[in-house]
Order: structure tokens, then sequence, then C-alpha cells
């Protein structure tokens, strides 16, 4: 494998990901994990990816003057889905007005809540950004509450409470920052049933891998 170019492609990809299209940001996550040693399957799905970057190279991030903004975000994780080391793939999506606007996947343990964490920091940094856009903007478009979508229940009531027990005791205090956001009258965390979830459609929708 060392005529083939991995990493470097990796690389572009990544960046890509990072940038413009959050489909493949799941398969280019699970690709790097191999780039210390990859083998011809890994290179040979990478080709895949690349194909499929390809042939939908027409999709477009597109922003469009609104007369109403709205923000959403969607935290969530698949659990243990990798049976080499038994981690999860945890990640976030922010849309306004249903365009992507900030997107990230991570190997994490404690996937759901930590995620849901992830998610919360990353919607504050937003809502800090679109309270300075208040000052040159009609005031009437931001009406919204912001919240953070989560489709694991039990995630959400531990956000919620203060009461440690033996399955959670081991979580860092630094993701217990969710918590304090409980008393942000302008900040949630809410459940959204499985059927209507959207996050996998950004960011798992490529399962090439």
């Amino acid at each position: 494998m060392k005529n083939y170019p991995y990493r470097s492609l990796l690389g572009s990809l990544s960046y890509i990901a990072s940038r413009t299209r959050p489909d493949i940001s799941y398969a280019v996550n699970i690709l790097s994990q191999f780039q210390e040693n990859p083998g011809i399957i890994h290179w040979n799905i990478l080709l895949k990816l690349l194909g499929y970057l390809s042939t939908t190279r027409g999709l477009q991030l597109n922003l469009s003057r609104v007369s109403d903004l709205n923000v959403e975000c969607y935290s969530d994780a698949d659990f243990a889905a990798n049976r080499d080391d038994r981690v999860s793939i945890g990640g976030f999506i922010i849309l306004l007005d249903e365009v992507p606007i900030s997107w990230r996947t991570s190997k994490q343990k404690c996937a759901e809540y930590v995620s849901l964490t992830d998610a919360s920091k990353e919607l504050l940094w937003i809502q800090r950004i679109l309270e300075e856009c208040k000052k040159v903007l009609d005031q009437s478009l931001f009406t919204f509450k912001y919240a953070v979508y989560c489709d694991n229940q039990a995630a959400i009531n531990f956000s919620n409470s203060c009461i440690e027990n033996m399955r959670t005791k081991h979580i860092d205090i630094k993701y217990h920052f969710l918590r304090d956001l409980r008393y942000v009258p302008t900040f949630g965390a809410l459940f959204l049933k499985k059927r209507k979830f959207l996050f996998n459609t950004y960011v798992f929708s490529y399962n090439g891998v």
C-alpha cells in the first residue's frame, strides 16, 4: 500500500466533508481509522466514496433570503457499531432554514449523552453569532427557541437530572455542561421520535463503508 496515496486522498475528502458535504462525514470518519495501516479493501472503499462525490457533485448548500429564521439541531449516535473496538460514533448537525451550517462526527463513549453535549456547545456558539446579527437584522426574524433534538429519551432525562448512579458516575464532568443549559430560557433539549428524525439523512446518509 506504500504506492497508494491513501492519506492524501483521505485528507482531501476529510476537508470536503468538513466544509460542504455532511453526507460523507460518517464514511470519512470510518476510513480515517485505518490510515496508519490501510489495506486494499480500504483503498477500494475510498475510491468508491470518491466516485459517489463525482456523481453527486451537483449537490449544493444554498442559503436563501427568508422572512423568518429557523435553527434546528439534531444529535445522534450509532451504539457500538464498530465490531473491532465496540466504540460508538456520534455526531450532530445544525440547520439554518433546513440548510446544514455546522456538523461533526467522532468516536465517543457514552455516545448519546456526549453527542448531545457537543451539539449543545456548538448550538450555543451559533446562538451567540445570531445574537450579534440582531443588531443589523429585523428583530422579527428571531422568534424561535434554540433546541437540540435527540431520539434517546434516557440521554435527555439524564441531562435534566443531577442524580448520579452506577451506570453514569464514570462520565467526565465536562460533559455535564449540558445540565447548566436547563436554566437558559431560550435553550432546550427535546425528544424526537426515530421516524421523524432527520440526522441520519444528512450525516449517516452514505453507507458505502
